[in-house]
């Protein structure tokens, strides 16, 4: 009797133990397994320049496997807020600044996945749109000794200009990529003085510095470079040097793409002339006067500055919003340099003359006097592409208005 309790009792036992085996075997349903994003685009501590292009990617699936809507893909920066939704989306208006960008999917039943990444922007160029102009009255016929008569008619299409000359901070975010990607460029200086700083226009550079260095910030940032070694356009222009890659004409220039480049001749007069669209200050004033009459206010010439360059954007600005255009430093353009000209320019997007021996430079610098004719928006002047000194810098320009 005894035994057959025992046996009964051991039999309990191990079908309770049976049963609590089987408990322990029932799984989460799938149902309640999170989401998973994953970022492909931007690596993770990537850096840019203000102004680029940045292409982000990424993706998202349920338990299933299932993609993630684009609605249900949200991209946030710590710095600006919702930048994006969906898998993928460019942007080219982040602030200057460390970003934390965090990709979050969220499902059907509200569970949520996070990754994050960390990317820097810098300065960069900031560019001020230019409306399209259906005729200005470029030149200015009352002065001698300037070539910039006569006074004609010019078109042209939108544009976007630099609000401030090229810094050297500027030059120095684009120079270690473009040295590291085939480009050979000098290193330029900040500006010309004793207490120079990163935020002087960059100096000491020739006129084919600045095309290389142009193609080498659009590069960078994932826009179409605009200069080519040849008509064919299958080479780009990277070397400066001397014997490097030479002088080209405007058949080596592609005019439609959307990178950076030098403003030619007129957009540089227009941008610093430009009032309201419809009229331009007088050709023998400097940039700005219409607002403010006093040179002083508006321009670095020899009378105000400390016999040297000065940190970009210091005075006021002329109705466009640019900086700088008369005086600080001189500034290339894209345009070879002949005195008759005008006589002969294209109404419409003029380039400038075929071929010659002189690039344009304009708008003078801190070591003339501003009762010179050197300051005037109209005076022209030119130099040899190779010519480098401490008066003489530049600001980019591109295609289209930005909108």
């Amino acid at each position: 009797m005894k035994r057959i309790l025992v046996l009964f009792v051991v039999g309990i036992f191990v079908s309770i133990s049976f049963i609590n085996c089987g408990d322990d075997e029932i799984t989460t349903p799938e149902v309640n397994k999170d989401p998973v994003v994953n970022i492909s685009s931007p690596d993770d501590g990537s850096s840019f320049t203000g102004g680029a292009v940045i292409s982000f990617a990424g993706t998202g699936e349920d338990y299933q496997g299932t993609a993630l809507p684009d609605s249900m893909l949200v991209w946030i920066s710590d710095q600006d807020d919702t930048i994006g939704t969906g898998t993928s989306f460019d942007r080219d208006d982040l602030s200057a600044n460390t970003h934390v960008i965090t990709l979050t999917g969220t499902d059907g039943v509200g569970k949520t996945d996070s990754e994050s990444i960390t990317i820097s922007i810098g300065e960069g160029a900031e560019l001020i749109s230019v409306p399209a102009t259906g005729g200005y009255p470029m030149g200015w016929d009352d002065f001698t000794g300037g070539h910039a008569d006569p006074a004609h008619t010019v078109s042209l299409n939108a544009f976007r200009i630099g609000k401030f000359e090229v810094t050297y901070a500027l030059w120095m975010e684009v120079k270690p990529w473009a040295d590291a990607n085939g480009y050979i460029i000098n290193d330029g200086v900040q500006g010309d003085g004793m207490d120079r700083t990163d935020q002087h226009p960059v100096t000491d550079i020739h006129w084919k510095d600045c095309i290389a260095w142009c193609n080498a910030y659009s590069e960078k940032e994932g826009l179409t470079p605009v200069y080519y070694t040849s008509a064919a356009q299958t080479q780009l222009y990277k070397d400066a040097s001397t014997g490097g890659d030479g002088n080209i004409g405007s058949d080596c220039v592609n005019w439609s793409a959307n990178g950076f480049r030098l403003p030619t001749e007129a957009e540089w007069e227009y941008a610093a002339r430009y009032i309201d669209g419809s009229s331009v200050s007088p050709g023998d004033k400097h940039s700005g006067y219409n607002l403010y009459p006093d040179i002083d206010d508006c321009a670095w010439f020899r009378d105000n500055s400390h016999l040297s360059s000065e940190p970009v954007g210091q005075l006021q600005a002329n109705s466009l919003g640019a900086h700088d255009m008369s005086g600080n430093v001189y500034e290339w353009c894209w345009d070879w340099y002949a005195g008759d000209y005008y006589s002969t320019s294209p109404i419409n997007n003029p380039h400038g003359p075929a071929t010659g021996v002189y690039r344009i430079n304009r708008g003078a610098c801190w070591g003339e006097s501003s009762l010179d004719m050197y300051a005037y928006l109209a005076h022209r002047s030119g130099q040899a592409p190779y010519t480098r000194h401490l008066g003489g810098g530049f600001r980019v320009c591109r295609n289209g208005s930005g909108d």
